[in-house]
This record gives C-alpha cells, sequence and structure tokens, in this order.
C-alpha cells in the first residue's frame, strides 16, 4: 500500500488523503444522524433570510464543507483517472463534483424541512386530554402559554391560552377547545 501511495504524484497524493479524511467523516456524520444522536436542528431555524423554514445562511456548514470537500478530491482523482493532469483543469473538475454534492446535500436537507411539519397532527384530538402548564398562561386570553399534552401518542407542546384566572408552570390543565391553533384550557377541578 505505502508503495502504490508512493508511486502517486503530490497531487494525487493530497487529493487522495483529503478524499479519504473527508469520506470518513462524512460517513461519520451520516451514522450520527441516522441514529439520531446527530440533529440537523438548524433546519427549521426560521430566521431571516429563509424560505418555508430553510435559511441561506445554511450553505456554509460543516457539513456542506465535508461535501465539498469529498467531491472535490474524489473529482480530481476521477479528472486523473481520465488522464487529465494539468492542475488547473484538476481542480474545475473537483470543483464542479465537489459544488454538486453540496446542491445536492442542500437539496436533500430542504426536502428533508418539508418532512418536518406537523401536519399529521389533529389538534382537536387533544380536546377532554389532561396537561401539564409549562409556560404561565396569563388570564382571560391577554397572553398565550403552553401546555404539555399528549395527542394522537405523542406527547407535544403547544401554545394555550384560558378564559378564567391565570394559570402558573406545573398545574394541571385540562383541554376545553380549541381558537386556532392555540388550546384553551382550564383548571382541573379533581
Amino acid at each position: 500500500m505505502t508503495e502504490w501511495f508512493d508511486s502517486l504524484s503530490g497531487i494525487e497524493q493530497f487529493l487522495f488523503s483529503t478524499g479519504v479524511f473527508s469520506t470518513l467523516i462524512f460517513a461519520i456524520q451520516f451514522a450520527l444522524t441516522m441514529f439520531g444522536i446527530m440533529d440537523d436542528s438548524d433546519i427549521d431555524s426560521g430566521s431571516d433570510g429563509s424560505v418555508d423554514g430553510f435559511a441561506f445562511g445554511d450553505t456554509f456548514t460543516i457539513r456542506n464543507g465535508v461535501s465539498f470537500l469529498m467531491g472535490f478530491s474524489w473529482g480530481g482523482l476521477m479528472a486523473y483517472d481520465w488522464g487529465i493532469t494539468h492542475v488547473l483543469l484538476v481542480a474545475i473538475v473537483g470543483f464542479a463534483l465537489g459544488s454538486t454534492l453540496v446542491a445536492f446535500n442542500m437539496l436533500m436537507l430542504f426536502a428533508m424541512s418539508k418532512l418536518k411539519h406537523e401536519g399529521n397532527i389533529r389538534l382537536e384530538n387533544a380536546i377532554d386530554e389532561e396537561a401539564t402548564v409549562t409556560l404561565t398562561i396569563p388570564r382571560r386570553r391577554t397572553g398565550v402559554g403552553k401546555v404539555m399534552v399528549s395527542v394522537q401518542g405523542r406527547l407535544k407542546e403547544l401554545h394555550a391560552i384560558t378564559d378564567g384566572e391565570a394559570l402558573s408552570r406545573n398545574s394541571s390543565v385540562t383541554v376545553l377547545d380549541l381558537s386556532g391553533s392555540q388550546l384553551v384550557v382550564g383548571a382541573c377541578h379533581n
């Protein structure tokens, strides 16, 4: 193996080393994402300059950098395999493939951001369920708080209002109705 590596030119050694390293990092990122250890939580940042939850600032990320290096290095080696030996032409092929991988990565992240919407949760299924206040709910609809409630077998934190007195944190409440996308809750009477 070392004889083979030593027979490569300096640029080929650089591209091969960069390709192996970036592919290894990419595989680790992929595995961590698949096992739920690493999350693309920046997808739904909603910051300025976003389109449907995908921020344009997400272009310059570590994941995209690794994807670019992986495409650049393997693309450059592919150009050498085709017989292209001029460094500028090798860099152009590598840049094109690296940019293509980044574009594909961003397209996949954009598609995943569309899947993050909770379109299958029906809030009306929360009516008559017991919930716990996680953020104080101001009295008589003067503000919005939050409750933790089980809806369709999933524990969700949702916005809530009340028609009565303020409901403090950690108090038990019952979901009475809906007001748009907010739950209307009242104190439990046990």
